[in-house]
């Protein structure tokens, strides 16, 4: 990318930037440029008004899935021409990628996205978690046996009705969708999906018959036993069995059973290496089990009651001095009154990678950063650009790091004088950066667009 474009992509980027600038970027027809400045948080609304009416259908699609647009706007692309647009609107912000929370889409809005011509769009939404009951109750009696059986399959709890009704669907493939989101409360169901792909999810909370809990409880397969160790209807005698399994990771899974006391947990020879987040037993889920989880001497209890925004003050005191990294990092993660203590030391030692959300939050000490300016850690050097009271002597010091982020992230701190940035948007390597800055002077803004031959 030649330094014009850089300094372009940096200006289409800065959150100072006015949304009149904005606008005119917009109309440049860069593609990287254009995902540049709709890819961010602070873009003004008429910016995204603009985009969301452009006659070029990427520039639409930059919208449709964006986790900074807000629901209102991605929702008016439901009626959009392109099927492509419609699929992402209905595909919505990937969860589990997402940089902030996001609005679901209006449950009036995936109703309609579940009733559009193109089955892409559809299946789209079926696969969607966040798609409500509403939508749902549609796309499975949608035409197409597909969307039909990815719709039960990612309805979270389904009703009876519903279930009824897949389970004589002329398709196989959504019969055994049926089955799949219907076992857990009619038993026969389970017992052909026991022996078919997907067993393992099966075997680990289906209403079983001795026969085939022995059989699980005995299989070869140490997946097949691992899962079933964790079923709550496991007769007593097969999850002792169990917990002495010659697999560690059946033992692991039998030491997380409800009923154990401390005691018997403790008599089984279970690991959990450390720096290991293992999703938690379903019982944790349940009410009255927090102190008893935050209490527990095993690890992935204590993570899922640090997983809790409900646990009390004094759980919350009590886990934020946990040996176990993991532990204190998911109470940072999710609990809104975390202390700030806590926020820091896991901003400094987790091992998951959300920790850099923990500055959002508002107990964050962000005035203590500034000392992470000669840390071993290049990160954690580019952190000081979050501490208000970080001396702007500093921040230039930082622009001769041996790291590139660290000079990059200091590029665009607006603390650094105007005619240092000025002198940044002729380096080769920082000037995309220097033209995100915020203190970036009007001149300077229109001499980029010159540059970049935008009226």
């Amino acid at each position: 990318m030649s330094g014009a474009r850089w300094r372009l992509h940096g200006l289409a980027r800065n959150p100072g930037a006015p949304a009149g600038i904005l606008l005119r970027i917009l109309a440049s027809g860069d593609d990287d440029v254009r995902r540049a400045l709709l890819w961010r948080p602070g873009v003004p609304a008429e910016v995204h008004a603009a985009a969301a009416s452009h006659p070029d259908a990427g520039v639409r699609l930059l919208l449709a899935d964006n986790w900074y647009v807000p629901a209102a706007r991605r929702a008016l692309l439901a009626a959009d021409p392109s099927a492509a647009v419609r699929a992402a609107v209905a595909a919505g912000p990937n969860p589990f990628h997402a940089e902030v929370p996001f609005e679901p889409l209006p449950a009036g809005t995936c109703v309609v996205l579940a009733r559009d011509p193109d089955p892409a769009v559809r299946e789209e939404l079926a696969l969607c978690r966040r798609t409500p009951a509403e939508a749902r109750a549609v796309l499975v009696t949608d035409p197409e046996p597909d969307v039909r059986a990815i719709a039960v399959a990612w309805w979270e709890d389904p009703p009876e009705d519903v279930i009824d009704a897949l389970l004589t669907d002329p398709s196989p493939h959504v019969r055994e969708a049926a089955a799949r989101a219907g076992y857990r409360t009619r038993p026969p169901l389970a017992a052909a999906l026991l022996d078919g792909p997907g067993a393992a999810e099966v075997a680990a909370d289906a209403p079983l018959d001795r026969p085939d809990a022995t059989r699980l409880a005995r299989s070869p397969d140490p997946s097949l036993r691992a899962a079933v160790a964790a079923n709550p209807h496991l007769p007593a005698d097969l999850a002792d069995e169990l917990s002495r399994d010659p697999d560690p990771a059946v033992r692991l899974a039998a030491s997380l059973r409800p009923e154990l006391t401390e005691e018997q947990r403790a008599a089984i020879d279970y690991a959990v290496e450390p720096g290991t987040v293992l999703d938690p037993p379903r019982w944790t889920a349940g009410p009255g089990v927090l102190r008893r989880c935050a209490t527990s001497a095993h690890p992935v209890l204590r993570q899922a009651a640090a997983r809790s925004p409900r646990l009390p003050p004094d759980l919350v005191e009590t886990l934020a001095r946990d040996p176990d990294t993991v532990v204190r990092a998911l109470l940072a993660e999710h609990h809104p009154d975390a202390p700030a203590d806590l926020l820091l030391r896991t901003l400094l030692e987790s091992p998951l990678p959300a920790r850099w959300t923990l500055l959002d939050h508002p107990a964050f000490p962000r005035e203590a950063l500034s000392r992470l300016a000669d840390s071993d850690d290049p990160f954690l050097r580019t952190l000081i650009v979050h501490d208000p009271r970080c001396p702007p002597a500093t921040v230039e010091r930082l622009l001769t790091d041996p790291d590139d982020l660290v000079r990059l992230t200091m590029a665009a701190d607006p603390r650094l004088p105007q005619p240092r940035i000025l002198e940044l948007l002729h380096d080769p390597d920082l000037a995309g950066a220097a033209a995100s800055n915020p203190a970036l002077p009007a001149e300077a803004v229109h001499a980029i667009l010159t540059e970049a031959g935008i009226p």
